[in-house]
């Protein structure tokens, strides 16, 4: 768990440094909530990877049942924040979103990945028993 949230640290300040990339590169696309969005997507993977690994172990259904309730929680608590902000920053809409398009989806990538990667090396350790 503790090598997952250190590459989950190491993702949030690639994307942190992007952020402020983007700032001194082209300042009319940089938008203050950048650096945030990739702060909140760090704090949401990570709750969302430990609820999860932490329910593995206890049963198959149980497992099923908590990784689909946090999908689906994760998926509401993402559409609220995304409307909040477009409702409340209407000028700079378009930028947001593709920010947090983009952060989204550099996070689900990362939770898959790491997420399979686990539930092989546990089925491996299993096997090996």
């Amino acid at each position: 768990m503790r090598k997952y949230f250190i590459s989950l640290i190491a993702v949030t300040l690639a994307l942190v440094l992007i952020s402020f990339v983007v700032l001194w590169t082209s300042p009319e696309h940089f938008i203050n909530a950048m650096p945030v969005l990739a702060l909140y997507f760090c704090v949401i993977t990570g709750l969302q990877h430990y609820l999860t690994v932490k329910s593995m172990y206890k049963s198959p259904r149980t497992f099923v049942k908590v990784f689909l309730s946090t999908t689906v929680a994760v998926l509401f608590i993402h559409l609220v924040v995304l409307a909040f902000w477009l409702f409340t920053h209407p000028q700079q809409s378009r930028l947001f979103a593709l920010a947090f398009c983009i952060g989204y989806a550099v996070f689900l990538v990362f939770e898959t990945v790491s997420l399979v990667c686990l539930i092989q090396r546990e089925k491996k350790k299993n096997l090996q028993q």
